[in-house]
């Protein structure tokens, strides 16, 4: 239950407010200063460094690139290689932390595509022609010896334009999941959008993103859609260590269906084939329920690397928050 502290409560409703804690509006991410200079690419590459290994790769800047002001990035990839790219050093990340990248970006031909990455941290998008917004949370792992901002097209014979770039640390509100201790997920509650997420879909509809109209603790929470056609819309997340056998997970995460009746699921599986491991699956209610599971681990899985795969297995969209997985009993 959340009530606002802006609003009169009843006498039974604030003693209900005292012992569980009362929640008030999400608040959503506060964008710091941007990490790198000359992002408007107003003053040339300066700052900037460029590198290609494709034949006849090159970066500049251009009048016809700016989205906004005098200027924009130009970058080209040409046969062969891997990517052409341009990037600078920034300041060291702590670990966990939450950064924005944000940039503006077009194809000359559509269908691009472009990296954005930040300490090792990547987001890649698909160009079209038209200018297009990227702006994303990425959650940093522990610190990386990596330190630079980078924009990369790896598409052959590719040119796309970017402009407005920002690479900003981001405050962001923690949800109930985040301040589990034993948490062995980062970012279970979806405070810093599908950072440390994999998504996979074999459904055309197939959708994950975080949304502030849905959650049960926090700013946002997950959504996650599988369209009429395919098997199953997935978030991947591996666990930090192998597992042993005899050692027992807790599994718990709140659910809830658009419409009730779609069938979710979480799994402790196998980073291969034959993709075995524990789940606890529920059918989503139209209102916010609790799954929890404790599994054992097997001898067929024991010293495996597992992931966590949280699935939707039928048509239709859930939200989902507070993802945990604690290790509740050792080898």
């Amino acid at each position: 239950m959340r009530c606002s502290l802006r609003e009169s409560c009843g006498v039974g409703l604030l003693v209900l407010c005292l012992g569980q804690g009362c929640e008030g509006e999400p608040q959503p991410p506060v964008i710091g200063p941007n990490m790198v200079s000359n992002g408007t690419f107003e003053s040339e590459l300066s700052g900037w460094w460029s590198w290609t290994d494709s034949e006849g790769g090159t970066a500049s800047t251009s009048a016809e690139a700016a989205d906004d002001g005098r200027a924009g990035l130009v970058l080209y990839k040409g046969k062969d290689g891997f990517n052409s790219m341009v990037g600078q050093p920034t300041e060291a990340h702590e670990a966990w932390q939450t950064y924005e990248i944000h940039a503006r970006f077009k194809g000359t031909k559509g269908g691009e595509h472009l990296t954005f990455s930040f300490h090792g941290q990547g987001v890649e998008v698909v160009a079209e022609t038209r200018w297009r917004t990227v702006s994303r949370m990425v959650l940093m792992p522990e610190p990386d010896d990596d330190l630079n901002a980078r924009i990369s097209v790896s598409t052959e014979d590719a040119t796309v334009y970017v402009d407005n770039v920002s690479f900003s640390l981001a405050e962001v509100e923690r949800g109930d999941a985040d301040k589990v201790k034993d948490n062995l997920l980062h970012n279970g509650s979806f405070e810093s959008e599908l950072g440390l997420w994999t998504f996979w879909t074999d459904s055309p509809e197939g959708r994950a993103s975080t949304t502030p109209d849905e959650r049960n603790s926090g700013y946002s929470g997950l959504e996650l859609r599988r369209g009429a056609t395919g098997n199953f819309s997935v978030l991947k997340q591996p666990l930090p260590d192998p597992v042993l056998v005899r050692e027992q997970y807790r599994i718990e995460a709140f659910v809830r269906g658009a419409n009730g009746g779609e069938n979710v699921s979480i799994c402790l599986q196998m980073e291969h084939e034959p993709w075995e491991g524990p789940c606890t699956s529920a059918t989503a209610a139209g209102e916010w329920q609790r799954l929890s599971q404790t599994v054992t681990i097997d001898e067929g899985l024991s010293d495996e690397d597992l992931s966590v795969v949280l699935s939707l297995g039928s048509e239709g969209t859930v939200y989902v928050d507070d993802v945990t997985v604690v290790r509740t009993r050792r080898r």
